[in-house]
């Protein structure tokens, strides 16, 4: 199917996808606030879910907190959805697609193989998505390869987990496999739930089926020493701080430095490093933004409690966070900067990667995983090999 143009009165000619919107045709509610800001309708789309999803969150928590299994389901799954249809439109038919398609794989591929069916009909899949948006799309803009993304990662975690309880011995198991392993494909309400609730569809981070279950059961926090039940509030209105620093250095500080101006001639050496520096900072910082936010709003929702800390005996509700920006920013090794960015995507490489390649090509299988993860630029595997060479030189000391 070839692409159709339309020609506007500016003369400009603009590529419309074949399909009808295939990644992107979110609501045009915001469009005249677009038009009279300068800022694009989808990070308005964007900004006010993500805000809408405070209240909602804060309502889960307080009012369905003792709701049944299947309420708490039900809502997360539906608030979800319609998350995704008003930023994203009839493009959510991708992530529906995807998910059903693999619901079904889980049913009639062999227990033996179901992990191996459903990773590489999900990594196919989003390969032929970011083909498709590459070849079509001319800018960037908030589409649903974002979802898309962490929606993979959910479902070929939840094949590993399924393959892990129904095929494998507990001796066979390490700790961490043992605790997410599944014996029977979920029914379809808790699944579809695991992979649309609004806590996580926008932005992430990545969680676990055996995590998500724990929390809609109300069976994932335990009490403290003292009997009482930990208050995530103190902590998520930190994060929600912190969210609200990156929002205004987005808006105010990044439009002043974009990487054209690394484009001046008149600079030093020094400078002129001072500058990329800067510059590379402020491209990170709407990762901060997103990524703190959904974590505030997974905690504000009750979800994302991990035990206490064993010297202070205070909550840590760190389970679904997803970078620690100051560790990235003040990290020392690419490791350590590894470590601290993008956590949930380093527990998926993990899982399915690392813990089940051969020994010998744990490093570079993983490293290749995250590449086609992340797109078909050349970029990526450029960047994610060297990670892999550093990685392998750093053990060889």
């Amino acid at each position: 199917m070839h692409p159709a143009y339309a020609v506007f009165d500016n003369g400009q000619i603009a590529v419309i996808m074949p399909g009808e919107h295939t990644f992107n045709s979110g609501s045009l509610l915001f469009q005249p606030i677009a038009d009279a800001t300068g800022l694009p309708v989808d990070r308005l789309n964007f900004v006010t879910c993500m805000l809408l999803s405070i209240p909602l969150a804060i309502y889960y928590n307080r009012r369905l907190g003792k709701a049944s299994e299947g309420t708490r389901q039900l809502f997360s799954l539906v608030a979800g959805v319609a998350i995704c249809c008003f930023c994203f439109g009839s493009s959510i038919k991708h992530l529906f697609a995807n998910c059903l398609v693999n619901y079904a794989l889980m049913h009639i591929a062999p227990a033996k193989h179901i992990h191996k069916v459903v990773f590489l009909f999900s990594m196919f899949y989003l390969t032929w998505v970011h083909f498709y948006r590459w070849h079509y799309i001319t800018e960037y803009s908030i589409d649903i390869t974002g979802p898309f993304m962490i929606s993979v990662q959910k479902m070929t975690t939840l094949a590993f987990s399924l393959h892990d309880g129904a095929v494998k011995k507990e001796e066979e198991l390490s700790p961490l496999q043992k605790r997410e392993a599944i014996s029977r494909v979920p029914d379809l309400l808790p699944y579809l739930s695991y992979i649309f609730h609004f806590q996580t569809i926008l932005a992430g981070p990545l969680t676990y089926y055996t995590d998500f279950i724990n929390m809609t059961r109300g069976t994932h926090i335990v009490k403290n020493e003292k009997g009482e039940m930990p208050d995530p509030y103190p902590v998520a209105k930190v994060k929600l701080m912190k969210t609200f620093v990156f929002m205004l250095i987005i808006a105010f500080v990044e439009p002043h430095f974009p990487p054209t101006v690394l484009d001046r001639t008149d600079l030093n050496p020094f400078s002129w490093m001072v500058l990329f520096w800067f510059c590379f900072v402020l491209q990170r910082m709407p990762y901060y933004y997103a990524w703190y936010f959904a974590d505030s709003i997974c905690n504000l929702s009750g979800y994302g409690f991990s035990g206490y800390d064993e010297q202070t005996g205070e909550a840590k509700w760190d389970l679904t966070t997803n970078v620690h920006a100051w560790r990235v920013e003040s990290a020392t090794s690419f490791k350590e900067t590894l470590d601290a960015w993008n956590t949930s995507t380093m527990g998926w490489l993990r899982r399915v990667a690392f813990d089940r390649a051969p020994k010998k090509y744990r490093t570079i299988s993983t490293y290749l995983l995250s590449a086609w993860w992340h797109g078909i630029f050349m970029g990526y595997y450029l960047t994610f090999l060297t990670g892999a060479i550093m990685t392998l030189g750093g053990k060889a000391r």
